[in-house]
């Protein structure tokens, strides 16, 4: 690819440490190219760039993308390694939380993030240890993309153990940094990152969280961006769920019991094509046909059904496994609405 003076100019603007630094520069000049009179080292970056395979969008490309421009501070660059498009598709939804996952987070993400998949959302997170490393995971094992925002160059992965993790997504799905090769992962790097998740995503999703998580930092720029919070509630005695509680409680998030709350709120259906070709018994089909007119509670389903609460209770749980129906508070039921 050949690159004209402003978009060498903004490479060269990306070795400036600092986000706001780089920005007062940017808006110093009309145009990038009146930065800089010698673009030799930006020639090197470029060279060096084109050994290892990584590419760059500039914020004056066509493909940049355009959720991410409207953001207060987007990125002038966006170096990636993989799959360039996946960075303009509007399906994308971030998975981000604790480094420190429980047990209980676990199973949060192994019963949420396949579902996600499923819906035909897009995982996007930031390779980090706990919930970034354990969605990126999810999805490189379902063969699915998914897209990884570090916070250094492209050349140097974070954490380390991650390496091979990194260079999965890279070959199907896409790693992207705003920070130019050989830049290591200093702190304050990380909060930056977190604006370009959000800014990427129609959403974000927390299943667990510490009161000091990076992840809160990412759900507050989510909500300033106007993106939509999801988080899961955990145990008050859950030191990996205060953040997530404290969201909750501040009335900034939407509570999610279900990847349907997730997706259904998104626009999308993760069990309708399932539910198509599932076949159902008898006992299950009744209680569908009588959920067909709307929202039941346990008690009337066993009245109009005849069945015990035992039979009724085993069949309703088969029943929102199988993705057909959702529970809500206070023991009622309805069907998954379908498009």
């Amino acid at each position: 690819m050949e690159y004209d003076n402003d978009r060498k100019a903004l490479i060269m603007l990306s070795t400036i440490e600092g986000y706001n630094a780089r920005r007062k520069r940017f808006d110093s000049v009309s145009a990038p190219s009146e930065l800089y009179d010698d673009y030799s080292v930006a020639d090197k970056m470029i060279a060096e760039m084109n050994k290892l395979g990584v590419g760059v969008i500039t914020i004056i490309d066509d493909d940049y993308p355009s959720q991410l421009k409207e953001i207060y501070d987007p990125p002038y660059t966006l170096y990636y390694k993989g799959e360039r498009s996946l960075l303009s598709n509007k399906n994308l939804l971030a998975v981000v939380g604790t480094r420190r996952v429980s047990v209980y987070g676990k199973n949060i993400m192994q019963n949420f993030v396949p579902a996600f998949i499923k819906s035909g959302l897009i995982v996007i997170s930031g390779l980090a240890r706990g919930v970034d490393s354990i969605g990126h995971s999810i999805c490189v094992e379902n063969g699915a993309k998914t897209v990884a925002v570090v916070a250094n160059g492209l050349d140097i992965c974070y954490p380390p153990e991650n390496l091979q993790l990194q260079n999965k997504i890279a070959e199907n799905g896409v790693v992207v940094s705003e920070y130019p090769l050989n830049t290591k992962p200093l702190q304050y790097h990380f909060p930056e990152r977190n604006r370009i998740i959000s800014g990427l995503s129609n959403g974000v999703f927390i299943p667990e969280a510490g009161d000091k998580s990076g992840s809160l930092i990412t759900a507050d720029d989510a909500i300033e961006q106007g993106r939509e919070l999801f988080v899961v509630p955990g145990s008050i005695f859950s030191a990996q769920s205060v953040g997530c509680n404290k969201k909750i409680k501040e009335l900034q998030a939407t509570i999610v019991l279900t990847p349907e709350d997730v997706t259904d709120a998104l626009g999308y259906e993760s069990a309708k094509a399932e539910r198509k070709t599932v076949q159902l018994d008898i006992e299950q089909q009744a209680l569908v046909d009588i959920m067909k007119d709307g929202r039941i509670h346990l008690y009337e389903l066993m009245e109009k059904s005849g069945m015990n609460i035992a039979v009724v209770s085993s069949v309703l749980t088969r029943l929102e496994i199988m993705g057909i129906i959702r529970k809500s508070q206070g023991n009622y039921y309805e069907l998954i609405p379908t498009i």
